[in-house]
């Protein structure tokens, strides 16, 4: 029964942001937040995170974009902030918002996860993270530019 309430939340999650829903996403992750406990909550934005890396694999960026920012929203929601794999996500989603040509939200992300994997101690991942948000910060400058 969890596994078909689960599947059911992520198939209207994906439905909200292919009708570009955004606000109405929204208001619906808050209302799951309310309305499931944190188990069930990490299983959704584990499917979330999914969901993002094969629409990557397909070239849809904008939407792997979005899953990712629901994604670390659910997981902010629950006190899994201070979890490695909220950094990993937030680094995900600097890769998926920069493939997208949205690279100020890139240098964003990227420069939160640099911090969160210093927290870590993950040093290789934070130098990598934090070159990338200097790189993505550039970009979005010369963006903002024209």
């Amino acid at each position: 029964m969890k596994k078909l309430l689960l599947t059911i939340i992520i198939l209207a999650i994906n439905f909200s942001v292919k009708a570009g829903e955004s606000s109405f996403l929204n208001d619906d992750v808050n209302s799951l937040i309310g309305q499931y406990d944190n188990e069930t909550l990490a299983a959704i934005s584990n499917e979330l995170v999914k969901m993002a890396n094969e629409e990557e694999g397909m070239g849809e960026f904008d939407l792997a974009s979005t899953h990712y920012d629901r994604a670390i929203k659910i997981r902010e929601a629950i006190g899994m902030k201070s979890h490695k794999s909220f950094a990993s996500i937030q680094y995900l989603a600097s890769q998926a918002y920069s493939k997208a040509g949205n690279f100020c939200e890139a240098s964003t992300y990227a420069k939160k996860a640099s911090d969160a994997f210093r927290a870590h101690g993950i040093s290789k991942f934070e130098q990598k993270a934090e070159i990338e948000s200097k790189e993505f910060a550039k970009a979005c400058s010369v963006v903002a530019a024209r």
